[in-house]
């Protein structure tokens, strides 16, 4: 039953927190699983044998950073919403966990939380009320797995942020699912299938059928006229030794690329006079020439497209072929070269036309964008410049095409159309990705490596490497961003899920299988909003859960790497903006015609210094407490993912939620990342997040003296409690996250007190300082014991 008033929730009891990380683990998991998690999830599902396969994910729509597992979502939002009465038994089944286990069993594959639905009956008997009377809300939803899950569970479901990437994205992964199901998925399945073939007319003789990957590198000339290769590494595939070598021909002063068996040394002196090279002056030289190159195009020079293979230096062709590496490599030939040439003479005639200055991106990149700060110091101030020609005229021709049949689509469909539309342009949004002078070769795996999986990734700064790459637009790059199949035969049933690439429309087939109406208009809802501002937008005392997953300091910059993918997606949307931003929608001074995402409302800012230091975006997080104290019901629950490997960072979250009037009531550390995620591998990163559990306005338990034994046992006992669930479960490879987890769990017991003889609200401040101090002594002294 759902908790009457006053009472506890079952997430401040108890939870199953080995099954919902065995899930969320699997989920997070890429393309292979790790030994011991294969080993976990079989035996939960009750399988031996069963095959891991590429399932679709929400984050297959396209990147946004940080999603949560739905998995994970799912089980905290409903153990937010019962109970502490409902047995662990009733709350798997109304998870699904036995659907999971029944399909697992029936088709021998790893079945995860996320591609069943649950058991809504059995959620509904147990809370015994409507579950659309259970509102949930998710004030900065990102990629948008709370949001899904909540709906996914019956229970109402709001969600919000000030980024408009983030917002498209909730509408197309929430929303439009659920409001129009199979319709949706069979338009969007028909006009990708539309999109590939004006594609293939459009842009194929400008690529190799045949072709699936191109790896170039920036090329300038040295001081004595001859043209160099900007290049660090040349390898192609590092296992198998192949390389791309230089052969110089010193006559027409230009390298001609070979593949080898051989790394050929690094360039110290020049092949045509001997004389040192300096790799700053040549990556100085290439930035001038390129931004030179672009403009003549776009002024309609059409001579300057002879320059285009000097520039961009075509170092290797990765074949099409059977398996995910492709079918070998080849050197380009005089074909490839001039297929690189037409290209940029079909840019010029866009641009000569007036057609072209529509559709690429000329805005400039903001000063105020630190992602992109050390591409802007290079000299590429504009973002239609972190594009090759060819890059560029795919941008446009799908541009186009996309804008032209979301017009149509909308005028014959409404917002349905709209709606389809809005896919396609998320499509172009990740082919992009893949597609830009910020890619690099992935010579391990044999593929490129994205502007957001690379250098984002590495130091969330994006900066000129040496190579870039191009995926086949026509051919491979957008049959696999879309992964649109034949259809199927008249009278086959289709499957709800089924094995991915990583495409959009298998997880669109399934978001549109299990949301398909249960979107109430008027009571679910998805805005573009300030969450510090929260309780101007939703009524006070309406809201059962606030549920959400919120930055972490720096350790993120979504305004800065999403603003990459807003100019592509506005331009391809004009004509639909307004459809997909109605006024009742936007809650923040800020028009969808702007290519700048309005970054002034984010939450982010630099961690303190020290433990006891306070930081801006405290301030920030602060009012977004208060506000959601103000929407809370009486008996609300906040529920809050964190992962933040400093502990000056933990103390100043529980500081401001103390400041705020919330006392912790429960924490929980919940599987949220993958073993496997590039940034995982360069360091010992958190795999796990702590989820928060507190109520606004709880009293707190008086207290003499900072030093009261009350407090020093609840602080041992949680500390013990956190280590034994981290490291009995993953043993000490966790061993850092265990530490700062437990110290933070020792914050979170402090929250709970109160010093007596401190005046609010001057005293709050010294109170919680006193109270922390005396908590984290004792924790130290219960890990050491521990340990």
């Amino acid at each position: 039953m759902s908790a009457a008033p006053g009472e506890a929730k079952l997430i401040e009891r108890k939870f199953p927190l080995v099954e919902v990380n065995a899930m969320a683990e699997c989920e997070m998991s890429f393309k292979t699983l790790a030994r011991e998690t294969r080993a976990r999830i079989t035996e939960l599902l009750g399988v031996e044998k069963a095959k891991w396969k590429g399932l679709p994910k929400i984050n297959n729509l396209m990147y946004y950073p940080a999603r949560r597992p739905a998995s994970a979502a799912r089980a905290v939002t409903l153990a937010s919403a019962l109970g502490a009465d409902v047995s662990l038994d009733d709350f798997k089944n109304a998870l699904g966990f036995e659907r999971a286990k029944e399909v697992a069993r029936k088709s021998e594959t790893i079945t995860i939380l996320f591609m069943v639905d649950p058991q809504r009956e059995l959620v509904a008997k147990l809370l015994g009320r409507d579950p659309k009377s259970v509102v949930v809300v998710d004030p900065m939803a990102g990629g948008g797995s709370i949001p899904l899950e909540a709906l996914r569970l019956g229970f109402a479901a709001i969600a919000g942020d000030y980024n408009p990437v983030a917002y498209l994205l909730l509408r197309a992964t929430v929303e439009f699912p659920a409001k129009y199901g199979r319709k949706l998925y069979e338009l969007v399945a028909e006009e990708a299938r539309k999109m590939i073939e004006y594609a293939r007319a459009e842009l194929g003789r400008y690529y190799g059928e045949g072709d699936k990957n191109y790896v170039f590198f920036r090329a300038a000339r040295h001081d004595c006229g001859g043209v160099l290769p900007l290049a660090r590494t040349s390898a192609l595939n590092r296992k198998r030794g192949i390389y791309v070598s230089f052969e110089y021909d010193k006559q027409a002063k230009v390298p001609v690329p070979k593949i080898s068996d051989k790394q050929p040394p690094p360039l110290i002196t020049c092949p045509y006079c001997g004389r040192l090279v300096s790799e700053g002056a040549l990556q100085a030289k290439w930035v001038e020439e390129h931004a030179k190159l672009l403009e003549a195009l776009l002024n309609g020079n059409e001579g300057a497209a002879d320059r285009v293979a000097e520039v961009y230096l075509l170092a290797a062709i990765q074949q099409a072929g059977r398996g995910r590496r492709g079918g070998g490599y080849r050197s380009p030939t005089p074909e490839d070269l001039e297929r690189l040439r037409e290209a940029a003479r079909e840019l010029t005639e866009m641009a000569g036309s007036g057609e072209l200055h529509s559709l690429i991106p000329l805005a400039p990149i903001p000063a105020g964008n630190e992602v992109f700060e050390d591409v802007r110091e290079a000299g590429l101030r504009y973002w239609y410049q972190l594009f090759s020609p060819r890059q560029l005229l795919a941008l446009a021709k799908l541009a186009a095409y996309v804008r032209r049949r979301a017009e149509e689509l909308r005028d014959e469909y409404g917002e349905l159309g709209a709606a389809a539309a809005l896919y396609l342009a998320l499509a172009l949004a990740k082919l992009v990705n893949y597609n830009s002078l910020l890619t690099e070769w992935h010579a391990s795996k044999q593929n490129i490596r994205d502007v957001t999986g690379s250098r984002y990734a590495r130091g969330k700064k994006v900066e000129l490497g040496y190579d870039f790459c191009e995926a086949v637009a026509p051919y491979a790059g957008l049959p696999w961003v879309l992964e649109a199949e034949e259809e199927e035969e008249e009278g086959e049933e289709a499957e709800d899920f089924e094995a991915t690439r990583g495409g959009i429309l298998p997880v669109l087939k399934l978001l549109c299988s299990s949301l398909e109406g249960l979107w109430r208009e008027g009571v679910d809802g998805v805005y573009l909003w300030d969450a510090t501002r929260l309780d101007e937008v939703l009524p006070h005392s309406s809201v059962d859960i606030v549920h959400v997953d919120p930055p972490y300091y720096d350790q993120h910059d979504y305004s800065g790497i999403t603003e990459f993918f807003w100019v592509v997606i506005q331009q391809a949307l004009l004509p639909v903006l307004d459809q997909l931003f109605p006024r009742e929608r936007v809650k923040i001074d800020w028009s969808p015609y702007d290519p700048e995402i309005p970054r002034r409302l984010e939450v982010r800012g630099e961690p303190p210094k020290e433990v006891g230091a306070l930081s801006a975006f405290g301030t920030k997080i602060s009012a977004f407490l208060k506000a959601a104290a103000k929407v809370l019901k009486t008996d609300g629950l906040l529920v809050l993912w964190y992962a933040y490997g400093k502990l000056q960072g933990w103390e100043e979250l529980f500081y401001r939620l103390y400041e705020s009037g919330y006392k912790v009531t429960k924490t929980w550390q919940v599987w949220s990342e993958s073993r496997q995620r590039f940034t995982a591998s360069l360091a010992k990163a958190f795999l796990t997040s702590i989820v928060i559990v507190a109520r606004p306005n709880a009293g707190r338990v008086p207290l003499l003296r900072a030093e009261d034994p009350q407090l020093e046992e609840a602080v041992r006992a949680t500390v013990k409690s956190s280590l034994d669930a981290v490291l009995g479960v993953y043993g000490l490879d966790q061993l850092q996250p265990a530490l700062v987890t437990s110290l933070a769990d020792a914050f979170a017991v402090a929250t709970g007190f109160r010093p007596v003889g401190y005046e609010e609200p001057l005293g709050v401040t010294a109170s919680f300082r006193t109270l922390s101090g005396t908590a984290l002594k004792v924790a130290v002294e219960a890990i050491l014991e521990h340990l």
